[in-house]
Order: structure tokens, then C-alpha cells, then sequence
């Protein structure tokens, strides 16, 4: 388990040598990176526990690759969440981890989107992105669900390897596709945040070249595991397809996006930094959702 308290120090530190004072620091999550609010200053410290140590020499060009994306998108008009402009930089080394400092969102409550509505967000998201002109890994999220494929190989649970079965036939398929887009990467709904703003969009650093519809089926994949092919927001966006090309690429990305995420959270918990009981949840579900999305292309 990382040294947290010891980070935060760190991260304090830094924030006095820039000026900031008076810190009451409050932790605001642990997985794959520290967030935590430099209270009462409006900025967030993103603290790249995993990346930093997993990815030592990509971190920094990942994390300054993601303050680009956050501010091409922003000058594009879409509603994201924006690196801090309190402090000299937007990126600092603490020891042998990286990190980034960015506004900090309030608490806020905003009702749910509509269908209509959250599909129009992905769409401005998918059109924004596809005009990033700056370098992005090839399959680059994809490839971290690979070493984490690697890893379970040795699970005794039949699900994990029947996952990982398909996880090989996809992993061919997904190196064939000759034609890849720039996307956000991770675009679930957890990344579509709550601000007084409205809903603005956050973590970049999964930006990747990934196949056609990769942000859409990231935005559906835990609604298709979850609530089934019926689920609104899932459901409207497949009814706006426009023809057996388009259901076919959509059901790929789709079935990409659930074996990366239930292998990728799975393997990210055994670790010990991911949600377990959430991970055995989807890991329960999987089988049943993408039998159901191999449908889809009948209908």
C-alpha cells in the first residue's frame, strides 16, 4: 500500500514552496491515484500512485499529454475539468511520483441526464478528441489491459479464464483493426462529474488511438453489465446506429470495453488498489452481458 500520509506531506509541501497556506489537506479517494483537496484552496492535487510506479519512464510524458488534452478540449467548448492556474506549474515531482494539480470541484447535485442528453455529451466529446492533433499511444489503454490479462493467467477461477479466452480472441481482432481514432480513453460515467458548472469532463490520461465508438461503449459498459441491453442511456444510443456496419463495429468496441474492464478492475483489486466486491460483481455479470451484446448484430 503506498505511504499516503507521506505523499500528502509531500504534496503540502510543494503547494507552501508555491505560495498556498494554511492547508487543511483532505483526502478524497485512493485507487490508481491519491486525490486529495489542498483545503481551503480551490485545487486538487492528482497524485499518479500506479502510473508513477508502474509506468515510471511514460508517467510524466502521460500526465503532461493529459493537461493538453483537458485544455484542447476545453478550447473546443467542451465542459471539462481544468488543470489549476494557482500554482506555477501544473505538474511536480514528488520523489519518484508524479503529480498534476487541477481545479477542485465542489460537492454538487445535478439531476440526471437524459439519453438524449448523454448522448449528445459523448458525441461532442468523440468529435473534439478526433481533432487532437497530438501524439497518442497506439491501443495505449488497451495494452495495460494486456499486462493485466498476463497477471490472471494463473486464476483458478473458470469465469476469469473463459474471460480470458475471448480477451485473446478479441486482443487479435483489436490489433487487425487498421483504422484508429483519438478518445478519451476511460470515458465512463464516473468521468462525466457533477460541477456547479454543469456536468464537465475528466481524467485524461487513458487518451489513446483506440477503434470507432470506443468512447461510446466506455459510457455504456457498466449499464450494459448492469442494467442489461434495456438500460436507457445504452439502449438510445444503439437505436441511433445507423446500419449492421455501425452495430457491428459498436458491438466489438462494447465487448472490447467490458473484458477490459472486468479483467482490468479484477487484476487492479487482487492488487490490493482496486474495489474487490465490485470487480467480483462485474466479473458475475460478464458472461451473461456479452453473450447478450454477440446478439446484438441479429437484431
Amino acid at each position: 500500500m503506498p505511504d499516503t500520509r507521506k505523499m500528502i506531506s509531500e504534496a503540502i509541501a510543494v503547494a507552501k514552496l508555491a505560495g498556498l497556506d494554511g492547508i487543511a489537506p483532505v483526502e478524497l479517494s485512493l485507487g490508481g491515484n491519491l486525490i486529495v483537496h489542498l483545503a481551503p484552496h480551490p485545487i486538487v492535487a492528482r497524485i499518479a500512485v500506479v502510473r508513477s510506479r508502474d509506468e515510471a519512464e511514460d508517467a510524466l510524458a502521460s500526465l503532461a499529454q493529459e493537461l493538453r488534452i483537458a485544455r484542447h478540449l476545453h478550447d473546443r467548448n467542451v465542459p471539462v475539468l481544468l488543470p489549476s492556474d494557482r500554482m506555477e506549474a501544473s505538474l511536480y515531482a514528488l520523489g519518484d511520483t508524479w503529480m498534476s494539480c487541477w481545479n477542485y470541484v465542489p460537492p454538487t447535485a445535478l439531476p440526471p441526464l437524459s439519453p438524449e442528453d448523454a448522448a449528445a455529451r459523448i458525441d461532442q466529446l468523440s468529435h473534439a478528441m478526433r481533432g487532437y492533433r497530438g501524439e497518442l499511444p497506439h491501443l495505449g489503454v488497451w495494452e495495460r489491459t494486456v499486462r493485466s490479462a498476463e497477471r490472471l493467467t494463473g486464476s483458478a477461477d473458470p469465469r476469469v479464464q473463459a474471460l480470458l479466452t475471448r480477451f485473446a480472441d478479441v486482443d487479435r481482432q483489436m490489433r487487425r483493426e487498421t483504422e484508429l481514432f483519438p478518445c478519451h480513453g476511460d470515458a465512463h460515467a464516473g468521468n462525466l462529474l457533477p460541477s456547479p458548472e454543469g456536468w464537465i469532463w475528466a481524467d485524461f490520461e487513458d487518451a489513446s488511438l483506440m477503434p470507432a465508438f470506443w468512447d461510446k461503449a466506455s459510457f455504456v459498459c457498466n449499464r450494459a453489465l448492469f442494467g442489461g441491453m434495456q438500460e436507457p442511456v445504452f439502449s438510445y444510443i444503439v437505436s441511433r446506429l445507423n446500419d449492421s456496419g455501425e452495430r457491428e463495429a459498436f458491438a466489438f468496441a462494447l465487448t472490447a470495453r467490458v473484458l477490459m474492464s472486468v479483467l482490468g478492475n479484477l487484476d487492479f483489486a487482487l492488487a490490493g488498489s482496486g474495489d474487490l466486491p465490485f470487480a467480483m460483481s462485474q466479473l458475475e455479470r460478464a458472461e451473461a452481458c456479452l453473450a447478450q451484446v454477440s446478439r446484438m448484430n441479429e437484431g
